[in-house]
């Protein structure tokens, strides 16, 4: 009983270690993106015409960073809170689209 004890144990700390790691090495990711993100706008790297959409796709791969690490959708049992999430993505995609044909 004391082996498989301990067994649970180092499992648990190694998998709250990886899990550890996982967050930080994410939580960098963003904070370059953000930092990216404001040189390009600051210092005008990137011409105007490219600026929204440059910054739209670096806040989306930092939303999908966020989901996946901070919300723990990558673990089993969260296929309902993904496909709730993407639906509603889909609405506001068409939402966004509807009011943007009205103007």
């Amino acid at each position: 009983m004391q082996t498989s004890t301990q067994t649970t144990t180092s499992q648990q700390s190694a998998k709250k270690q990886e899990s550890v790691g996982k967050h930080l090495l994410s939580f960098a990711v963003m904070i370059v993106l953000t930092a990216i993100a404001f040189a390009a706008v600051g210092l005008k790297i990137i011409p105007n015409h490219l600026v929204i959409p440059v910054l739209l796709v670096m806040a989306a791969i930092q939303v999908f960073l966020q989901l996946f690490t901070f919300m723990h959708l990558d673990q089993k049992g969260s296929l309902f809170p993904i496909i709730f999430i993407f639906a509603g993505i889909f609405v506001a995609i068409v939402s966004a689209f509807g009011i943007f044909m009205l103007l």
